[in-house]
């Protein structure tokens, strides 16, 4: 097996009597141990008088097996152990996987395995979660991503199995005269459920041979009924969808259009990837690329290239685009400009060299690739797994082994304007159907002879070029020698007025990458909303202008980005590091040398108003979340506060901006990884000379929160164009010292398993039920949340409040090994060691946001959390959590379905958002 030379695990491939394929991985620092099981079986399987039975089935075999009855019960154990487990469904796979602690692992294995040889399908559980699967549909029905999903699966051909439903609802799982849905579960399952289709990874810090021998005990009794896949007989595409504009209405305001080209399947290429090669060209970003020139004209936002739905017999490539207004009137013109591309392609774009470039990026990110959570890396493997011949299971996605020109250009064969569809979503267009399921109406007309024939024969365009050789690309393949000092923390090593400079060299992860932080504090930068949205404007402007000269970088491996916070702004450089350096002074260059160019400034504007404004339409528990955010933190407003900003902000005003934010300004900088401390000096030289920085004395912004105190109970509406209701309680710590943290922390992760069994599995209020840990600058904060298609708020609050009043009894019924068990699952979860070079410098950055010099704050969080006794847990819930005595926020939303139920009166209303915020510190 092919693994990475960076790559210290162990892996083993074995097939089980059963015929079950199976992948051992011993990782000997694994944190958890994870198992992921994929069985070829998804809704393209389901009956047609049935559909969103595979997806059905997925949800039923967590609900109670023979040997492990009570419902509920697998999700306790994995979170007693300081675990998480999930599933999905897809076309032609339903995938599985849990992780747990490394001790509780054959025990998990134990209560998984039995899904696949003796689930209950236990009839009150069905009833249950029929409705369960239901309210997930229900959820997503303004959900653009399914309502545009079901217009495709509209105007593909009708009988390819890509066009049944794949979620399932209340009516197509019904119980039916003599066919009770049970019955034909079990049949379903029975039918398709066998070893031979399902692919197995087991993956911890146990040996290989211990893996196998769970493999064998857990395993070897799913029954091999030797079902053979049938191929679909039938094209995605025939004919009579080719050739075709579909309209699309979406409920976000959108602008795309999405040339897809109908292919057949291509995973037989993998070793070669001929696709990606095509994407590459089509996708660059440089400049003479399509969406430079395109940009260049006011017609796009952004282009994508190489996306599209593939299965075991067809794959679909496309191209998309957004567009701006002035493109939504030249769509043929777009059209044209990317047929003029594809044929630059066909005719001067296929040499060697460019193969062997991405080849050498792919090399590397594989050479280098960095370790990942044992729970993804496990589901990631078990798709390879089925998908891969076993030697490639690890290597297959990066492998370009051989240059294949003919390929190339027999796949490019099928990017002509005879074998295209084109979508373009958008609102306000002429429609004349409407998709089932989701109500989306859309229109389908056949292209024009005038199209067919400017598409076919489309004039060359002297401004597009194929792409340069890559100057970004890193030649230095070893890590720098560890110095003296690399195991300590972070070290603050340059500390000027205005400036300070923090660098570590990473010693565990040897890898030639770092990662570089700039954090400028500007308190105009976030003196007032208007400042707020002028600082996003300009992080936006900036980003736009760099785009065509920084994309190279990123396709060597190197990324960047730039984002506004609550102080000000944020600079991170990540990947390589070898050409960091280039890549910060070509940022900075751009930067020294800005312009606001008015069309752009234009474009930018509106597709930032239109973000915000689409904000609207998120689903409402998303939306209460953000309302409480902006409400506690004022640096941070929510959507409707940043529009009103927006509206009015012209582009003269932003030169005269930026010039006054830098003139008061104070940089933290983070330089971490495979970086000499003699590199970090000369990059912070770099970012001296840049922003002018010569002993400046302006701190750090204030980043204030809104403190709660004795508040009693708070509530907030927020309107939202949904059905549902939603419903979500916050409480705030007052203070941020690892004792309170641990208290929240604990409190989370002791409720979150009960309050989703309770309040989803067994009430039935809803798919999106929870509880969340959310600290806010700092204040540890607990948060219980519900949206829900059947309850009004009112009952929410009702259904919340006797779980609280509930819950203290809940703990004290907790025997003494499930109370050590839930605390060591978190103290695990907390103590984790980093998984990569990337979380790792989070961590660190974080910590010296927070002011924790020493790095220690997780120790510290962990020892709390081993003192805590189950009477400082019923405390804290009696006394804090309590509805009668809880200082809380509840924010809600009535939904359309409950506008004639009371509306909810509880505690005192927020009605001044300021006047609220006036008491923030």
């Amino acid at each position: 097996m092919h693994t990475s030379p960076n790559d210290p695990k162990q892996y083993r491939y074995l097939t089980l009597p059963n015929s079950l394929k199976v992948l051992l991985v011993h990782d000997e620092e694994a944190p958890r141990s994870a198992a992921a099981l994929s069985v070829k079986v998804g809704h393209f399987d389901d009956p047609l008088d049935r559909q969103g039975m595979a997806h059905f089935l997925e949800h039923m075999l967590f609900l109670g097996t023979e040997k492990y009855p009570r419902v509920g019960e697998f999700q306790t154990f994995i979170n007693q152990s300081g675990g998480s487990n999930n599933a999905w469904t897809g076309t032609e796979n339903t995938t599985y996987f849990f992780e747990v602690s490394p001790h509780a692992f054959s025990e998990g294995l134990d209560r998984f395995g039995q899904f696949f040889t003796a689930p209950l399908f236990n009839e009150d559980a069905v009833d249950k979660e029929r409705n369960a699967v239901d309210s997930e549909y229900k959820l997503k029905l303004r959900d653009d991503v399914r309502r545009l999903y079901q217009v495709h699966k509209e105007t593909v051909n009708p009988s390819h199995p890509f066009a049944k439903f794949s979620v399932g609802d209340i009516t197509t799982l019904e119980d039916r005269q003599n066919k009770p849905v049970r019955t034909e579960l079990m049949k379903f399952y029975q039918q398709h459920y066998s070893a031979n289709l399902m692919g197995l990874v087991l993956l911890g810090p146990q040996s290989l041979d211990e893996l196998a021998s769970f493999a064998h005990t857990y395993f070897s009794d799913i029954p091999n009924n030797g079902r053979q896949k049938t191929p679909i007989p039938v094209p995605l595409v025939t004919d009579n969808e080719s050739r075709q504009f579909i309209a699309i209405e979406p409920l976000k305001e959108v602008r795309k259009l999405t040339l897809s080209f109908a292919l057949p399947s291509v995973d037989g290429y993998y070793r070669q990837k001929p696709l990606s090669y095509i994407a590459h060209l089509l996708g660059n970003e440089g400049t003479g690329s399509l969406m430079s020139v395109l940009k260049k004209s006011g017609l796009i936002n952004t282009l994508a290239a190489g996306g599209g739905v593939s299965g075991s017999n067809f794959r679909e490539f496309t191209i998309s685009l957004n567009l701006t207004p002035h493109g939504m009137e030249h769509v043929d013109d777009i059209v044209t400009a990317v047929f003029q591309y594809i044929n630059l392609i066909r005719e001067r774009g296929l040499d060697e060299w460019r193969y062997q470039e991405k080849r050498a990026v792919l090399e590397m990110a594989f050479r280098y690739q960095e370790k990942s959570r044992p729970l993804d890396t496990a589901s990631y493997l078990v798709m390879n797994l089925l998908h891969y011949a076993p030697e490639d299971i690890i290597y297959g996605d990066y492998m370009m082994a051989e240059y294949a020109p003919a390929l190339i250009q027999e796949l490019l064969d099928f990017l002509t304007p005879d074998n295209m569809r084109l979508v373009l979503v958008a609102q306000g267009l002429e429609y004349d159907r409407v998709a089932q399921w989701y109500h989306t109406p859309y229109s389908v007309t056949p292209f024009t002879d005038k199209q067919l024939a400017q598409w076919r024969e489309p004039d060359t365009d002297p401004s597009m070029q194929l792409p340069e050789a890559n100057p970004f690309l890193s030649e230095r393949f070893d890590p720098h020698a560890l110095q003296p000092g690399a195991d300590k923390p972070p070290q603050l090593i340059q500390e000027l007025p205005g400036f300070r400079l923090w660098y570590k060299q990473e010693h565990e992860f040897r890898v030639p990458k770092g990662i570089v932080y700039v954090a400028i504090d500007s308190p105009h930068a976030v003196s007032s909303s208007r400042n707020i949205v002028k600082t996003r404007l300009c992080v936006e402007m900036l980003l736009d202008a760099i785009n065509e000269t920084a994309y190279p970088a990123e396709i060597a491996g190197m990324s960047y980005n730039l984002y506004a916070h609550q102080g000000g702004v944020t600079l991170q450089l990540s990947g390589f590091s070898e050409k960091q350096p280039l890549l910060l002074k070509l940022m900075l260059d751009r930067f020294a040398n800005r312009e606001f160019n008015q069309d752009r400034f234009n474009n930018i504007k509106a597709q930032m108003l239109r973000n915000w404004r689409n904000a609207a339409q998120d689903k409402p528990i998303s939306q209460l979340f953000n309302d409480l955010t902006g409400l506690l933190q004022p640096h941070n407003p929510p959507y409707p506060v940043l529009i009103e900003a927006l509206e009015t902000i012209t582009v003269d005003e932003l030169p005269a901006f930026v010039e006054a934010m830098f003139a008061e300004l104070h940089i933290d900088t983070f330089i971490y990884g495979d970086w000499l401390e003699s590199d970090a000096l000369a990059l912070a030289e770099i970012l001296k000379d840049a922003f002018r920085v010569t002993d400046q004395l302006y701190g750090e912004s204030q980043r204030p929160l809104v403190r709660l105190g004795n508040c009693g109970t708070l509530r907030k509406e927020v309107q939202c164009d949904h059905a549902d209701s939603a419903l979500l309680m916050y409480y705030q710590s007052r203070q941020t010292n690892p004792r309170k943290i641990a208290i929240y922390t604990l409190a989370n992760h002791l409720m979150s398993s009960t309050f989703f069994h309770e309040l989803r599995t067994r009430q039935q209020l809803g798919y999106m039920v929870g509880t969340a840990n959310l600290p806010l600058n700092r204040h540890p904060g607990l948060i219980l949340y519900i949206q829900s298609p059947v309850a009004a708020p009112t009952q929410l609050l009702e259904a919340i409040d006797e779980f609280t009043n509930a819950f203290a009894l809940v703990l004290l019924e907790l025997n003494e090994a499930q109370w050590q068990a839930s605390k060591q699952g978190l103290i695990a979860q907390i103590s984790e060691p980093d998984t990569n070079l990337r979380a790792r410098a989070q961590r660190f950055w974080v910590s010296i946001g927070n002011k924790d010099e020493a790095f220690n704050q997780r120790q510290k969080v962990a020892q709390e959390l081993s003192k805590l006794t189950r009477a400082d847990m019923v405390r804290f819930i009696v006394e804090v959590v309590k509805p009668r005595t809880a200082n809380r926020i509840v924010m809600h939303s009535q939904g359309q379905a409950h506008s004639n139920l009371e509306p909810m009166l509880i505690g005192k209303p927020i009605d001044s958002v300021e006047k609220f915020q006036k008491k923030a510190r």
